[in-house]
């Protein structure tokens, strides 16, 4: 199977999913990885952070088993000033390339604009008849929220989450201390919290957005 991650800044796809990369990967699924933005301008005014967050992706996407990597290289929280349709046909144009058959993507429910705007475009690069994809995801992210996650898929990661933790660590510069949403404290307690919801020891939570059975 073709899997395509679509994250909206490097680290995304580790932080939504990592470990459900890796076990996918474990089972021979392919899965590539497309990153919207370089997503260090709005953070960091040495613009070499740009190469450091995409080697931090490389390594950390090689230890879950990532076949390729995919960097758009947009301007990180400016997705809101570029137009709509100039995302929507650079993702297409991944999808048509590796023939993606299920799509992961940004979260619509958290305050990050850029998140929202990924998620967006990806309804309409992934919609019926323009591409072959059968099933469309999205995954969560920890942050601030408008409205809180509502999971209807959850992937037991109890033997992979340790590979999760690994590969956030690659990301050095993006580590925080607890209680933040990206301290690797806060990263156990959700993989715990959604597992309690699920009847499992550790999990990570998905919203089906999409789902054409044949």
């Amino acid at each position: 199977m073709n899997i395509l991650v679509i994250a909206a800044h490097p680290d995304d796809e580790v932080l939504g999913m990592g470990a459900t990369i890796r076990k996918l990967s474990k089972k021979n699924h392919k899965i590539d990885l497309c990153v919207v933005s370089e997503g260090t301008t709005a953070q960091y005014e040495d613009n070499k952070m740009i190469e450091v967050r995409k080697k931090s992706c490389l390594k950390a996407g090689k230890l879950l088993g990532i076949s390729t990597f995919n960097f758009l290289e947009f301007s990180d929280m400016k997705l809101d000033s570029v137009p709509h349709l100039e995302i929507n046909i650079e993702l297409e144009k991944i999808i048509q390339k590796y023939n993606s058959q299920i799509v992961y993507t940004t979260p619509h429910n958290d305050l990050n604009k850029d998140h929202q705007l990924v998620f967006e475009s990806t309804l309409v690069a992934t919609r019926p008849l323009s591409s072959n994809v059968k099933q469309v995801f999205c995954y969560e992210l920890p942050g601030l929220v408008k409205t809180p996650f509502q999971p209807t898929v959850y992937e037991n990661i109890k033997n992979e989450f340790s590979y999760k933790i690994r590969a956030f660590r690659m990301y050095k510069s993006e580590i925080t201390e607890f209680p933040h949403s990206r301290s690797i404290e806060s990263i156990e307690n959700l993989s715990v919290q959604r597992g309690i919801e699920s009847g499992l020891q550790r999990a990570e939570s998905f919203q089906l957005i999409r789902s054409i059975l044949d």
